[in-house]
Protein backbone atom coordinates (compact mmCIF):
# COMPACT_ATOMS: atom_id res chain seq x y z
CA UNK A 1 0.00 0.00 0.00
CA UNK A 2 1.41 3.39 -1.02
CA UNK A 3 1.09 6.38 1.29
CA UNK A 4 -0.99 8.14 -1.37
CA UNK A 5 -3.48 5.26 -1.29
CA UNK A 6 -4.15 5.54 2.45
CA UNK A 7 -7.39 7.32 3.31
CA UNK A 8 -7.50 8.02 7.02
CA UNK A 9 -10.41 8.67 9.32
CA UNK A 10 -10.15 9.83 12.93
CA UNK A 11 -12.73 9.00 15.59
CA UNK A 12 -12.50 11.10 18.74
CA UNK A 13 -11.44 14.67 18.10
CA UNK A 14 -10.35 15.84 21.53
CA UNK A 15 -6.74 16.64 22.42
CA UNK A 16 -5.30 13.32 21.23
CA UNK A 17 -7.36 13.23 18.03
CA UNK A 18 -6.19 16.70 17.08
CA UNK A 19 -2.57 15.74 17.77
CA UNK A 20 -2.98 12.71 15.52
CA UNK A 21 -4.44 14.84 12.75
CA UNK A 22 -1.61 17.36 12.95
CA UNK A 23 1.09 14.67 12.93
CA UNK A 24 -0.49 12.73 10.09
CA UNK A 25 -0.67 15.86 7.97
CA UNK A 26 3.01 16.56 8.63
CA UNK A 27 3.82 12.96 7.62
CA UNK A 28 2.10 13.43 4.28
CA UNK A 29 -1.01 11.46 5.25
CA UNK A 30 -3.74 14.04 5.88
CA UNK A 31 -7.01 12.97 7.44
CA UNK A 32 -9.89 12.44 4.99
CA UNK A 33 -12.69 12.38 7.58
CA UNK A 34 -13.19 13.04 11.29
CA UNK A 35 -15.92 12.00 13.71
CA UNK A 36 -16.92 13.08 17.20
CA UNK A 37 -20.30 13.35 18.92
CA UNK A 38 -19.37 16.96 19.70
CA UNK A 39 -19.64 18.38 16.20
CA UNK A 40 -17.51 21.42 16.90
CA UNK A 41 -14.56 19.19 17.76
CA UNK A 42 -15.08 17.06 14.65
CA UNK A 43 -15.26 20.13 12.42
CA UNK A 44 -12.13 21.67 13.97
CA UNK A 45 -10.08 18.55 13.29
CA UNK A 46 -11.57 18.07 9.82
CA UNK A 47 -10.71 21.68 8.97
CA UNK A 48 -6.98 20.94 9.37
CA UNK A 49 -7.01 19.11 6.03
CA UNK A 50 -10.32 20.08 4.45
CA UNK A 51 -11.89 16.78 5.52
CA UNK A 52 -15.52 15.85 6.07
CA UNK A 53 -16.92 15.64 9.61
CA UNK A 54 -19.36 13.15 11.16
CA UNK A 55 -21.04 12.42 14.48
CA UNK A 56 -19.93 8.79 14.88
CA UNK A 57 -17.54 6.14 13.64
CA UNK A 58 -20.37 4.26 11.92
CA UNK A 59 -21.52 7.37 10.07
CA UNK A 60 -17.96 7.99 8.91
CA UNK A 61 -17.33 4.40 7.81
CA UNK A 62 -20.68 4.07 6.03
CA UNK A 63 -20.12 7.26 4.03
CA UNK A 64 -16.39 7.50 3.38
CA UNK A 65 -14.02 5.09 1.59
CA UNK A 66 -11.66 4.87 4.56
CA UNK A 67 -8.96 2.20 4.71
CA UNK A 68 -7.36 3.29 8.02
CA UNK A 69 -9.28 4.38 11.11
CA UNK A 70 -7.46 6.07 14.00
CA UNK A 71 -9.46 5.56 17.19
CA UNK A 72 -8.72 8.41 19.61
CA UNK A 73 -12.01 8.46 21.51
CA UNK A 74 -12.34 7.68 25.24
CA UNK A 75 -11.72 4.02 26.01
CA UNK A 76 -15.39 3.05 26.54
CA UNK A 77 -15.99 3.82 22.84
CA UNK A 78 -13.03 1.87 21.40
CA UNK A 79 -14.89 -1.42 21.03
CA UNK A 80 -17.66 -0.14 18.77
CA UNK A 81 -15.28 1.81 16.52
CA UNK A 82 -12.72 -0.99 16.16
CA UNK A 83 -15.36 -3.64 15.45
CA UNK A 84 -17.07 -1.42 12.86
CA UNK A 85 -13.76 -0.73 11.11
CA UNK A 86 -12.77 -4.42 11.07
CA UNK A 87 -16.15 -5.39 9.60
CA UNK A 88 -15.53 -2.95 6.74
CA UNK A 89 -11.97 -4.11 6.12
CA UNK A 90 -10.30 -0.92 7.33
CA UNK A 91 -6.97 -1.08 9.14
CA UNK A 92 -7.00 0.34 12.66
CA UNK A 93 -4.68 2.32 14.90
CA UNK A 94 -6.20 2.45 18.37
CA UNK A 95 -5.18 4.52 21.37
CA UNK A 96 -4.37 2.67 24.58
CA UNK A 97 -5.83 0.70 26.25
CA UNK A 98 -7.42 -1.54 23.65
CA UNK A 99 -10.76 -1.78 25.46
CA UNK A 100 -12.71 -1.42 28.68
CA UNK A 101 -12.64 -5.14 29.43
CA UNK A 102 -10.61 -8.18 28.53
CA UNK A 103 -13.71 -9.72 26.92
CA UNK A 104 -14.03 -6.78 24.55
CA UNK A 105 -10.29 -6.80 23.83
CA UNK A 106 -10.43 -10.50 22.97
CA UNK A 107 -13.27 -9.89 20.49
CA UNK A 108 -11.43 -6.98 18.89
CA UNK A 109 -8.23 -9.02 18.61
CA UNK A 110 -10.16 -11.90 16.99
CA UNK A 111 -12.06 -9.59 14.62
CA UNK A 112 -8.83 -8.08 13.29
CA UNK A 113 -7.29 -11.49 12.82
CA UNK A 114 -10.32 -12.99 11.07
CA UNK A 115 -10.86 -10.04 8.72
CA UNK A 116 -7.16 -9.71 7.92
CA UNK A 117 -6.90 -6.04 8.93
CA UNK A 118 -3.91 -4.62 10.76
CA UNK A 119 -4.63 -3.47 14.30
CA UNK A 120 -1.95 -1.34 15.95
CA UNK A 121 -1.89 0.14 19.45
CA UNK A 122 -0.94 3.64 20.57
CA UNK A 123 1.61 2.84 23.28
CA UNK A 124 3.60 5.92 22.39
CA UNK A 125 6.02 5.70 25.31
CA UNK A 126 7.90 2.94 23.51
CA UNK A 127 8.94 5.66 21.07
CA UNK A 128 10.10 8.20 23.65
CA UNK A 129 13.88 8.56 23.53
CA UNK A 130 14.73 7.23 26.98
CA UNK A 131 12.67 4.04 26.66
CA UNK A 132 13.66 3.40 23.05
CA UNK A 133 17.35 3.75 23.94
CA UNK A 134 16.97 1.52 27.00
CA UNK A 135 15.35 -1.15 24.82
CA UNK A 136 18.15 -0.89 22.25
CA UNK A 137 20.75 -1.39 24.98
CA UNK A 138 18.88 -4.33 26.48
CA UNK A 139 18.51 -6.01 23.08
CA UNK A 140 22.23 -5.44 22.44
CA UNK A 141 23.04 -7.36 25.63
CA UNK A 142 24.59 -4.43 27.50
CA UNK A 143 23.17 -5.59 30.84
CA UNK A 144 22.71 -9.26 30.01
CA UNK A 145 19.28 -10.89 29.99
CA UNK A 146 16.82 -8.55 31.76
CA UNK A 147 15.46 -10.00 35.00
CA UNK A 148 13.71 -7.24 36.96
CA UNK A 149 12.00 -3.97 36.22
CA UNK A 150 10.78 -1.23 38.54
CA UNK A 151 8.51 1.50 37.19
CA UNK A 152 7.00 4.40 39.15
CA UNK A 153 4.48 6.57 37.31
CA UNK A 154 2.48 9.23 39.13
CA UNK A 155 0.60 12.05 37.42
CA UNK A 156 -1.74 14.76 38.58
CA UNK A 157 -5.48 13.99 38.53
CA UNK A 158 -6.89 14.32 34.98
CA UNK A 159 -8.22 17.80 34.17
CA UNK A 160 -11.98 18.54 34.13
CA UNK A 161 -12.32 17.88 30.40
CA UNK A 162 -11.17 14.29 31.07
CA UNK A 163 -13.38 13.77 34.12
CA UNK A 164 -14.61 10.40 32.81
CA UNK A 165 -11.22 9.00 33.80
CA UNK A 166 -12.13 9.52 37.45
CA UNK A 167 -14.78 6.83 37.05
CA UNK A 168 -12.64 4.71 34.75
CA UNK A 169 -9.60 4.53 37.06
CA UNK A 170 -5.84 4.95 36.84
CA UNK A 171 -5.05 1.35 35.81
CA UNK A 172 -6.49 1.88 32.33
CA UNK A 173 -5.37 5.51 32.11
CA UNK A 174 -1.67 5.89 32.81
CA UNK A 175 -0.64 2.58 34.42
CA UNK A 176 -1.40 0.65 31.23
CA UNK A 177 1.61 2.47 29.75
CA UNK A 178 3.82 1.18 32.57
CA UNK A 179 2.48 -2.35 32.10
CA UNK A 180 3.26 -2.28 28.39
CA UNK A 181 6.73 -0.85 29.00
CA UNK A 182 7.47 -3.63 31.48
CA UNK A 183 6.22 -6.33 29.08
CA UNK A 184 8.29 -4.84 26.27
CA UNK A 185 11.52 -4.19 28.18
CA UNK A 186 11.57 -7.61 29.85
CA UNK A 187 10.36 -9.30 26.63
CA UNK A 188 8.67 -12.17 28.45
CA UNK A 189 5.13 -13.39 28.89
CA UNK A 190 3.46 -12.38 32.20
CA UNK A 191 2.40 -15.37 34.27
CA UNK A 192 1.06 -13.99 37.55
CA UNK A 193 -0.24 -10.69 38.92
CA UNK A 194 -0.59 -9.52 42.50
CA UNK A 195 -2.28 -6.14 42.94
CA UNK A 196 -3.52 -3.54 45.37
CA UNK A 197 -5.77 -0.76 44.09
CA UNK A 198 -6.33 2.24 46.36
CA UNK A 199 -9.03 4.89 46.28
CA UNK A 200 -7.90 7.86 48.34
CA UNK A 201 -9.32 10.74 46.30
CA UNK A 202 -12.99 9.77 46.49
CA UNK A 203 -13.52 8.96 42.81
CA UNK A 204 -15.39 5.92 41.53
CA UNK A 205 -12.27 4.44 39.97
CA UNK A 206 -8.99 3.57 41.65
CA UNK A 207 -6.45 6.39 41.86
CA UNK A 208 -3.37 4.41 43.01
CA UNK A 209 -2.17 1.10 41.59
CA UNK A 210 0.49 -1.25 42.98
CA UNK A 211 1.38 -4.31 40.92
CA UNK A 212 3.84 -7.16 41.11
CA UNK A 213 4.01 -9.09 37.86
CA UNK A 214 5.84 -12.40 37.59
CA UNK A 215 7.10 -13.34 34.12
CA UNK A 216 8.46 -16.43 32.41
CA UNK A 217 12.04 -17.45 33.32
CA UNK A 218 11.76 -15.90 36.78
CA UNK A 219 11.63 -12.25 35.69
CA UNK A 220 9.74 -9.90 37.97
CA UNK A 221 8.27 -6.40 37.67
CA UNK A 222 7.19 -3.91 40.30
CA UNK A 223 4.83 -1.24 38.96
CA UNK A 224 3.25 1.50 41.00
CA UNK A 225 1.62 4.78 40.17
CA UNK A 226 -1.61 6.62 39.59
CA UNK A 227 -2.74 10.14 40.35
CA UNK A 228 -1.80 12.64 43.03
CA UNK A 229 -4.52 14.98 44.25
CA UNK A 230 -5.36 18.36 42.74
CA UNK A 231 -4.07 20.16 45.83
CA UNK A 232 -0.53 19.30 44.79
CA UNK A 233 1.43 21.32 42.19
CA UNK A 234 1.17 19.93 38.66
CA UNK A 235 3.46 16.97 38.06
CA UNK A 236 5.85 17.82 35.24
CA UNK A 237 5.18 15.42 32.38
CA UNK A 238 8.88 15.11 31.54
CA UNK A 239 9.69 13.77 35.01
CA UNK A 240 6.67 11.66 35.94
CA UNK A 241 8.19 8.20 35.31
CA UNK A 242 11.18 6.68 37.06
CA UNK A 243 12.36 3.25 35.94
CA UNK A 244 15.10 0.67 36.35
CA UNK A 245 15.74 -2.56 34.49
CA UNK A 246 18.19 -4.98 36.10
CA UNK A 247 19.92 -7.70 34.12
CA UNK A 248 22.41 -10.43 34.90
CA UNK A 249 25.32 -8.13 34.06
CA UNK A 250 24.19 -4.64 35.05
CA UNK A 251 21.26 -2.25 35.02
CA UNK A 252 19.71 0.68 33.19
CA UNK A 253 17.92 3.41 35.13
CA UNK A 254 16.33 6.64 34.01
CA UNK A 255 13.46 9.05 33.99
CA UNK A 256 11.14 10.32 31.32
CA UNK A 257 13.04 13.58 30.87
CA UNK A 258 15.76 11.68 29.00
CA UNK A 259 18.32 11.02 31.75
CA UNK A 260 19.73 7.51 31.49
CA UNK A 261 22.29 5.78 33.71
CA UNK A 262 23.85 2.50 32.57
CA UNK A 263 25.94 0.24 34.79
CA UNK A 264 27.61 -2.50 32.76
CA UNK A 265 30.97 -4.14 32.14
CA UNK A 266 32.02 -0.83 30.59
CA UNK A 267 31.52 0.91 33.92
CA UNK A 268 28.94 3.57 34.73
CA UNK A 269 27.76 5.77 31.87
CA UNK A 270 25.33 8.69 31.93
CA UNK A 271 23.37 9.90 28.93
CA UNK A 272 21.09 12.87 28.30
CA UNK A 273 18.87 12.13 25.33
CA UNK A 274 17.12 14.70 23.19
CA UNK A 275 13.32 14.51 23.25
CA UNK A 276 11.41 12.76 20.47
CA UNK A 277 7.92 13.57 19.20
CA UNK A 278 6.53 10.18 20.15
CA UNK A 279 3.15 10.74 18.49
CA UNK A 280 4.89 11.31 15.14
CA UNK A 281 7.29 8.43 15.73
CA UNK A 282 4.59 5.86 16.49
CA UNK A 283 2.39 6.93 13.58
CA UNK A 284 5.35 6.96 11.18
CA UNK A 285 6.33 3.44 12.28
CA UNK A 286 2.76 2.17 11.91
CA UNK A 287 2.33 3.67 8.43
CA UNK A 288 5.67 2.22 7.37
CA UNK A 289 4.59 -1.26 8.48
CA UNK A 290 1.25 -0.82 6.71
CA UNK A 291 2.95 0.18 3.46
CA UNK A 292 5.25 -2.82 3.61
CA UNK A 293 2.58 -5.29 4.64
CA UNK A 294 4.46 -6.03 7.88
CA UNK A 295 3.26 -6.52 11.44
CA UNK A 296 2.93 -3.19 13.25
CA UNK A 297 5.62 -2.38 15.84
CA UNK A 298 2.96 -2.35 18.58
CA UNK A 299 0.37 -4.98 17.76
CA UNK A 300 -3.03 -6.22 18.84
CA UNK A 301 -1.14 -8.94 20.70
CA UNK A 302 0.60 -6.30 22.80
CA UNK A 303 -2.69 -4.59 23.56
CA UNK A 304 -4.33 -7.86 24.54
CA UNK A 305 -1.50 -8.87 26.89
CA UNK A 306 -1.65 -5.49 28.66
CA UNK A 307 -5.42 -5.84 28.97
CA UNK A 308 -5.02 -9.32 30.50
CA UNK A 309 -2.63 -7.94 33.12
CA UNK A 310 -5.13 -5.20 34.03
CA UNK A 311 -7.99 -7.69 34.31
CA UNK A 312 -5.83 -9.92 36.52
CA UNK A 313 -4.98 -6.89 38.67
CA UNK A 314 -8.67 -6.16 39.29
CA UNK A 315 -9.27 -9.81 40.15
CA UNK A 316 -6.22 -9.98 42.42
CA UNK A 317 -7.39 -6.93 44.34
CA UNK A 318 -10.88 -8.39 44.74
CA UNK A 319 -9.56 -11.74 45.97
CA UNK A 320 -6.62 -10.44 47.97
CA UNK A 321 -4.23 -12.92 46.38
CA UNK A 322 -2.09 -13.47 43.31
CA UNK A 323 -3.86 -14.39 40.06
CA UNK A 324 -2.38 -16.69 37.44
CA UNK A 325 -2.33 -15.66 33.79
CA UNK A 326 -2.83 -18.30 31.12
CA UNK A 327 -3.28 -17.16 27.50
CA UNK A 328 -5.56 -20.15 26.88
CA UNK A 329 -8.06 -18.53 29.24
CA UNK A 330 -8.42 -15.44 27.09
CA UNK A 331 -7.39 -16.50 23.59
CA UNK A 332 -8.73 -20.00 23.19
CA UNK A 333 -7.27 -21.80 20.17
CA UNK A 334 -5.37 -18.67 19.14
CA UNK A 335 -3.13 -18.73 22.24
CA UNK A 336 -0.22 -20.26 20.43
CA UNK A 337 -0.12 -17.41 17.91
CA UNK A 338 0.41 -14.71 20.53
CA UNK A 339 3.58 -12.81 19.68
CA UNK A 340 4.86 -12.00 23.17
Amino acid sequence: MNLSDIRIGIVGCGLVGRQYAERLRSLGAPVAAAADPVQERAKNVAALSGAASYASARDLLETEAINLLCVCSPTPYHYEAVMAAAQRGAHIFCEKPLAETLGQAREMHRAARETGVTLGLGFKMRFEAVFAEAKTMIDAGDIGPPLYSIISYFQQVPPPDRAWYKEFGAARDNIVHAIDLSNWLLDRRPLQVRARLDNRLGYKGEDKVFLQVAYADGALASIHGGWVGPEYPPVATAHDILFQVVGEAGYIAGDRSGHLKVASKRGVERHKLDPVDSFSAELRAFLKALRRGEDPPVSADDGLVAQAVIEAAFESHRRGEAVELDPRDWLGDGAGALRL
